[in-house]
Formats: structure tokens, sequence, C-alpha cells
């Protein structure tokens, strides 16, 4: 990981996608053990409470994982600058006044302030690109955490499948409460209509706080997941 960050170092959508990209499979892949016959006895016999299990599988996944993350991140930039700062000063790699290596000041891509920023997770405001992975990534987290206790194989793409199964479902219901509400006719791209305007910043409320609940509900729901599973 840390190769890795050195060749994106400054990349920023690469940086995030990358993160969340690994974090995903990580999360994903956390209770496989309880899957297995041979693992899940093993597994389910160690004298802790199951509640303790998931506070472990949770501090893992989310806390532990994003530390690291700054760790590798950190050790990845810096000796990625330093290389190729050091390749730049050399003589012999420039071919008439030309060099594959440029001087680079050392920046921290992660920590600067994010262009895109959506409101309905935490109003308005904005904050770093870190700050903003930490957010949506514990919404993620969760999500995942769920489909390693629910699924018994392939648990990313299964999880994927669900998440996206679940959206085109509210949509269509978000869409059928439009027509419901609003009317065929003012619901146009653009409207400016008292109703409409005020319907939209209901939505918006509505999707900040389910978002925010989001996690705190699916842990909830791994919690009796992984009470009921056996082996």
């Amino acid at each position: 990981m840390a190769i890795v960050f050195m060749l994106i170092r400054n990349v920023t959508p690469f940086l995030v996608g990358l993160i969340f990209i690994a974090g995903i499979f990580y999360t994903a892949r956390f209770f496989r053990e309880i899957h297995s016959p041979r693992n899940g006895i093993a597994y389910f016999m160690i004298p802790a409470t199951q509640i303790e299990k998931l506070v472990v599988g949770i501090v893992m996944t989310s806390i532990y994982y994003l530390f690291m993350m700054i760790i590798v991140y950190t050790a990845g930039n810096l000796l990625g600058t330093f290389l190729n700062n050091t390749l730049a000063s050399l003589d012999f790699l420039k071919l008439d006044g030309f060099s594959f290596f440029k001087h680079i000041p050392l920046q921290w891509k992660l920590f600067e302030e994010s262009i895109f920023y959506p409101s309905w997770l935490s109003g308005e405001g904005r904050t770093s690109y870190m700050g903003l992975i930490c957010r949506l990534f514990l919404i993620i987290q969760s999500t995942f955490l769920l489909g390693s206790i629910y699924f018994k194989n392939n648990q990313a793409f299964k999880t994927i499948l669900s998440v996206v199964v679940i959206h085109i479902a509210l949509i269509i219901l978000l869409l059928i409460e439009m027509r419901i509400f609003l009317g065929v006719n003012s619901v146009q791209i653009g409207a400016v209509d008292k109703d409409f305007n005020t319907w939209l910043k209901i939505l918006k409320n509505t999707v900040h706080y389910f978002y925010n609940f989001l996690p705190a509900f699916l842990y909830a729901v791994s919690f009796f997941r992984l009470t009921e599973k056996q082996v």
C-alpha cells in the first residue's frame, strides 16, 4: 500500500478511491471465519460475548483501518516525494535540458479542503478529504460489515448488489411520492414553485438523518445476525 501511495500520492480521486475499495474488501471479509464449519466452531468457542466480538470487528474495520491508512499514506507520500526530488536533481537523467522527473514540493492532498462535499451528509460547510472519507466510510463500513456476517461467500459482490437493488427501490418510491404529492406537471427540472422547494428541503433533511443514523442501525442488525449465526 505504501508503494501504491508513492505512485498516486498527489492524485486525490485515486487516493480516495483506493481507501474506499481496500476498505470494502477488508471489511467484507472480516467475519469470513464464521461461515466455515472448521473455523466457525473455533471462532464461536472464543470466551467472549457476541457484543465484544462485534465491537472488535467495528474497531478493526473502522478506527484501526483508517488510522493505518493515514500512517501508510504518510510514509508513501514522504518517501515518494523524496525519491522524486532526488531523481530530479540527478544530471545524468536530464537529456538536452529535459528531465524525466520534475521537482515537486511535498503535498498533503488528503488533508486539503474537499471540492466535493455533500451537504446532505452533515449540513452546510466544507471539510478536508480525510474528514469526508471518515464520514462516508462509516456508512460503507457498517454496510459491508453486515454483509460479512450475512452472506456466506462473495460477501463484497453480494453486498454491493443488495445496496444497488435497495437504492433502485428507494428511487422508484421517491418518484411515486413526487407524482402523488406534487403532481406530474410540477415535477420538472429547474422547477421553482414553493411546494417543490419545500418538498426538496424535507427530502434533504430526511436523507441527512437517514444516513447519519444508518451505521447505528446496521450495527444493531449485525449484532442480532451474529447472535443467531450457527455453524
